[in-house]
């Protein structure tokens, strides 16, 4: 399990294609979006649909298997 929050990340892929390319500070998840600090805004992505880019490791974190909550996903074992 990785913590996200505060993390540099760039969308490689999402099912909304205006999103494509945006890059930002991880700052908040819910169980199906997260919210991206970006030029000043806060974007709202949804998870499902979408794949990120660590902009420090490069490690790339698909957005189907971060649904749920945090708190959820870490009962359960799942690496993201």
């Amino acid at each position: 399990m990785i913590d996200l929050i505060g993390k540099k990340v760039a969308i490689v892929q999402c099912s909304d294609q205006s999103k494509v390319g945006l890059r930002g500070v991880f700052a908040l998840e819910t169980m199906k979006t997260i919210s991206i600090q970006s030029e000043g805004a806060t974007r709202v992505i949804p998870k499902v649909g979408t794949v990120f880019q660590l902009q420090e490791s490069g490690r790339v974190v698909v957005g189907n298997e971060m649904v749920g909550r945090l708190e959820d996903r870490l009962a359960r074992g799942a690496r993201v």
